[in-house]
């Protein structure tokens, strides 16, 4: 893994760190991983990112993602050929 580095807001860190009683670089990685997660959820909501791509950019499996998208308030993106295929391959799988 890569270092990355960021110029933040210190007395917001700081603050989130008092309230979780959690070390700056925790509240550092939690925001990041939620942002992470909101903006694949957001990108997927604009039809911007397949739900593959989505799940993928979230760090989610497909079921987490798709659970993250009802948190959201978000309706899946299928089409009736994306749900038939998706069942080709289930049924293939088994």
């Amino acid at each position: 893994m890569e270092t990355v580095s960021s110029r933040l807001d210190l007395d917001s860190v700081n603050l989130f760190g008092k309230v979780l009683k959690e070390k700056r670089s925790e509240v550092v990685r939690e925001l990041v991983e939620y942002g992470k997660r909101s903006k694949a959820a957001e990108l997927y909501k604009e039809k911007k990112v397949s739900l593959g791509l989505g799940a993928k950019l979230a760090g989610l499996t497909l079921s987490e993602f798709i659970d993250l998208l009802r948190y959201h308030n978000a309706y899946l993106n299928l089409e009736k050929e994306d749900v038939e295929l998706a069942i080709k391959t289930a049924r293939k799988a088994i």
